[in-house]
């Protein structure tokens, strides 16, 4: 709990309200001979369920008993082929702890009580009673079936694994789990009336807007995540292509903002540089036009005769 409080201290007061023995391992109870906490049952029989939940309540009923009533025949049938005593999941585990008894070195001390230790040379030891079916370890207890440090005390004694197996893993307690039998009934065309009224359903009124999909959340649930709970068109978190952090996308990335506006003003920058070595520079005198200029030649002014006076004549 000291390591979890140094990661998540949030995670830590969680834990510390919820009762010890619903997450930790080592205040489970011994009668439902389970070692592990999930709801995989849960999971498995709602994936079923689905499209007959959202029937009507005497269509999904009807649903879920046909498919009970098929369940319980296949297993019915399937165990009768069965040769072994102890069902074939629970079969493979047990070899699994078989083989790892080997690394362990029973002792045995009387009255079936064995002092296993390791052979591996650490000072790892256990204490079992096979009398009792308990193992320091408490695996023993927990699973219903040996763990690794009593197989190393059946194999020193050469002991039948399976009289040390809880009854509810063998094949007879599998038979009368799924003894009885789900009858079949008839349809709805064949079912009596009655003189009341038929029961209509309601009057189906479609909401405005569009349907909500999200559940409705309790009193002590967070209405807000965060910016991290932020989903994409497909359910899932966004992720950044520019910066590939969570909670955003490229558009509103602030990294690329920043790097942009850095970009921009550098470009300004480099403009104004540029402008003021052109403003700084001397005059260019026009270079001489290699061409040379065609000369114009202008005709010579004729001069007329002047004319006598009357004197004259």
């Amino acid at each position: 709990m000291k390591e979890i409080q140094q990661v998540d201290q949030g995670a830590y007061n969680h834990l510390m309200e919820i009762p010890a023995k619903y997450w930790s391992k080592f205040r489970f109870n011994y009668f439902p001979r389970v070692d592990t906490l999930v709801n995989n049952m849960c999971e498995c029989f709602n994936s079923v369920i689905v499209e007959a939940r959202e029937k009507p309540i005497v269509s999904m009923l009807e649903d879920i008993r046909v498919y009970l009533m098929n369940r319980w025949s296949d297993n019915r049938q399937s165990i009768v082929t069965y040769a072994r005593e102890i069902l074939p999941k629970i079969n493979k585990k047990i070899e699994r702890e078989f083989d790892k008894g080997g690394e362990w070195l029973a002792i045995y001390v009387g009255r079936d009580k064995y002092e296993v230790s390791s052979s591996q040379g650490n000072r790892a030891k256990f204490v079992v009673d096979l009398n009792l079916h308990e193992c320091s370890c408490r695996k023993f207890q927990l699973t219903g079936y040996p763990c690794e440090h009593a197989m190393s005390c059946i194999r020193k004694m050469c002991l039948d694994v399976k009289n040390y197996v809880n009854k509810c893993y063998r094949k007879e307690t599998y038979v009368d789990c799924y003894q009885h039998v789900i009858y079949p009934l008839n349809g709805p065309n064949l079912w009596s009336r009655t003189e009341n009224d038929d029961v209509l359903p309601p009057v189906f009124r479609k909401p405005i807007g569009r349907p909500k999909l999200r559940r409705n959340k309790t009193g002590d649930e967070p209405r807000n995540n965060g910016p991290l709970s932020k989903l994409s068109r497909t359910g899932q978190q966004q992720k950044c292509s520019y910066c590939f952090a969570l909670g955003h996308n490229k558009r509103t990335c602030p990294i690329k903002r920043k790097m942009e506006a850095v970009a921009k003003k550098q470009n300004a920058t480099a403009q104004a540089k540029k402008g003021a070595k052109k403003g700084a520079g001397t005059t260019r005198t026009p270079k001489p036009n290699k061409i040379p200029a065609k000369t114009t030649i202008e005709p010579a002014t004729r001069l007329q005769p002047k004319r006598k006076s009357s004197t004259q004549v």
